[in-house]
């Protein structure tokens, strides 16, 4: 996908609202409702996994989603002036952005409600109205969460009726947040859809060279269907913005700090670093054609590639030493057992990686 340029019709649009800004100064008091127009608060949205939500930052609103006040898009957003609305979630795969999902395992729930059968004959559905209105499941920590109430069992012994739930917590689709009002997108996604996790457990945790190869081959082949399904969600996201917003997609660092290593170490049989790199490589190619193709739809060109992530980040020089015996002084990732971390934050930015990621979109944005 290009480059976001500085001479796209984003940029020059930024161009004429600053200085339509200094122009408004002299229309003030002739025209106050002109002003305030003018002065209108540009507005962010981020979507996508745990490379947008802030794993790795150590300061979460939550630790369902992992969202943080310090990942890139907030700084964006402040950088700009604008309003910003995080519904990025630790975790998150591309069906993720247009559909709900449920957030780790339900949990069950008890509580008892004074229900008079005479008046309520259907106990049962009084007190499952009653469990909601006292959100006995508990309260949402964010404004896309909500609870689901599955009613497992109950007993009543006159007007007391004891009753138990099944509680699952469920965000909303990530694109709920998206309105016409919405100016700007930032998202990473598709690490999640061609298996992340595992490759981080089998070539960088376990270091198994059968199941690391596996991993990768899985995840290259599911690289091109990935891409696909992600301009089908960015399509989506561009239509609900009413063809408004700008999309950012951002590309992933480098995970570790080297072209090559082989695994084991002890009897090296297989090229991890090699091919670890080489899928990476081949996630930011097919993300950029995928971007490239979007924008060559008729009307469209609201689609940026950020490609400069890497870049930022100095190349592979602040990505994880690979070895056994590792020197992770200079990474901008938490390496996997950090003590004090939780397993969600492990191979994600610590906060001067945030830092970096958040500089090379906000040169694509403002210059």
């Amino acid at each position: 996908m290009p480059r976001s340029s500085r001479t796209t019709r984003l940029a020059r649009s930024v161009v004429a609202l600053l200085g339509a800004l200094g122009a408004t100064a002299a229309l003030t008091a002739a025209s106050p409702s002109a002003a305030a127009g003018a002065a209108q608060q540009p507005r962010v949205v981020q979507l996508g996994d745990s490379y947008s939500a802030g794993n790795g930052t150590g300061s979460y609103e939550e630790r369902d989603c992992y969202r943080s006040p310090d990942n890139y898009g907030s700084q964006v957003a402040a950088s700009m002036g604008a309003s910003y609305v995080d519904a990025a979630c630790s975790g998150g795969v591309v069906a993720d952005i247009l559909e709900p999902r449920k957030l780790g395992n339900a949990s069950s729930k008890t509580g008892t409600y004074s229900i008079d059968p005479a008046r309520y004959p259907d106990q049962k559905a009084e007190w499952l109205r009653r469990a909601q209105t006292a959100r006995l499941c508990g309260v949402p920590a964010q404004p896309d969460f909500s609870y689901t109430y599955t009613f497992v069992a109950g007993a009543g012994v006159g007007s007391l009726y004891t009753g138990t739930v099944s509680c699952q917590l469920v965000t909303a689709a990530q694109i709920d947040s998206v309105t016409p009002d919405t100016d700007y997108v930032f998202v990473t996604i598709g690490g999640n859809d061609i298996g992340f996790s595992t490759i981080v457990v089998d070539c960088l945790t376990l270091r198994e060279p059968t199941s690391c190869k596996q991993a990768l081959d899985a995840a290259t082949a599911k690289a091109p269907q990935m891409v696909e399904k992600t301009k089908d969600a960015l399509r989506a996201v561009e239509q609900r913005s009413n063809g408004h917003a700008q999309v950012y997609l951002l590309s992933y660092p480098y995970l570790i700090n080297s072209e090559s290593y082989a695994i084991p170490e002890v009897a090296p049989v297989y090229d991890a670093g090699k091919a670890l790199n080489n899928l990476q490589r081949l996630g930011d190619q097919l993300q950029a054609q995928g971007i490239a193709e979007l924008n060559a739809e008729p009307g469209a060109d609201h689609y940026h590639f950020v490609d400069t992530v890497k870049q930022a980040w100095g190349g592979r020089a602040h990505g994880l030493d690979p070895h056994v015996v590792a020197d992770n002084s200079r990474a901008w990732l938490v390496p996997v057992g950090t003590p004090g971390r939780d397993t969600a934050e492990y191979v994600h930015p610590t906060q001067p990686g945030w830092d970096a990621t958040a500089g090379a979109l906000r040169a694509a944005v403002i210059g």
